[in-house]
């Protein structure tokens, strides 16, 4: 039995044309199958816990991005029975990226049937779990300016936000720590990394390893704005771990706060929060997916 999980009215109904043709291929398979069309936010975090409140095990099939893989994964309450697969059908995908999954989903429903049971890390937050990246600065600023425009869809809205965030970039005051390592300094931006990718593609942490039971903290120093089109380059091309104002710290916990800012937001998986700081823990290998 497979659980479906989709947003019908996510990406110009893309989900929904997506999660008709998994319906069509597990129909091929002789595979049982219930659909689960997400009605509000928050609601795939519901479903899931509903799922994972019965005896059996489950697998669950997420058609979506990072934010509804994210919010599935919040659900979890018992991580022994349940199982997922993920389907990308989002904007940015980039967690899909980090795991090399086929981005047709009928090739990508194709491989989950066929695929052996593997165990991956996520990040525990202390009452919240993130699956990709969560941390504070330009990121935070991107996704802000991306929720506040309305003409816009996808990745062009996404790159416009950069752009424009870009263009008036301010730096940000945070306190950080990770083993041995404490510091307090402007910065362009700090993450705290499972995956690799944020903005659908840009590499932050390209070395990560999703099931080594290790944080990658990126800590990118305060950048002046005449250097910001030169370092954006190598950001863009994956490169931006060999650069100067990049620095890389790993550990199996830490901690970012955001100073002197009120409010202080951060973000988890794209989701931007009103919280001035993050407490991450890596929880090795307790998320189960078909890959």
């Amino acid at each position: 039995m497979y659980h479906i999980i989709y947003n019908p009215n996510s990406g110009q109904r893309k989900t929904k044309k997506a999660a008709e043709a998994v319906r069509r291929i597990l129909e091929q398979q002789g595979e049982e199958a219930v659909f689960h069309p997400t009605e509000y936010v928050g609601h795939c975090t519901e479903i899931v816990r509903e799922i994972n409140a019965a005896p059996e095990a489950a697998r669950v099939l997420i058609i979506g991005g990072d934010g509804t893989f994210s919010e599935a994964l919040n659900g979890v309450t018992d991580f022994e029975t349940i199982t997922f697969g993920l389907i990308p059908c989002g904007t940015g995908n980039d967690f899909a990226k980090k795991l090399g999954l086929p981005k047709n989903p009928k090739k990508a429903v194709r491989r989950i049937l066929s695929s052996e049971e593997t165990r991956i890390d996520y990040i525990d937050l202390g009452g919240k779990r993130c699956l990709n990246v969560c941390g504070l600065g330009m990121d935070v600023d991107v996704l802000v300016k991306y929720a506040s425009m309305k003409h816009f869809r996808g990745k062009i809205k996404y790159y416009l936000s950069l752009f424009y965030v870009l263009t008036h970039f301010k730096p940000h005051r945070v306190r950080y720590r990770i083993g041995d390592v404490e510091g307090e300094q402007d910065v362009f931006m700090v993450g705290a990394c499972n995956g690799s990718y944020i903005g659908g593609g840009m590499a932050l942490a390209p070395d990560s390893d999703v099931a080594d039971g290790i944080l990658d903290l990126v800590v990118i120093d305060n950048i002046p704005k005449p250097m910001i089109p030169i370092r954006l380059v190598p950001f863009l091309l994956g490169r931006m771990n060999r650069q100067p104002c990049t620095h890389i710290y790993q550990g199996t916990e830490a901690e970012i706060e955001v100073l002197h800012e009120d409010p202080g937001r951060v973000q988890v998986d794209g989701e931007v929060m009103e919280s001035p700081r993050l407490t991450c823990k890596v929880v090795k290998q307790r998320l189960k997916m078909l890959l």
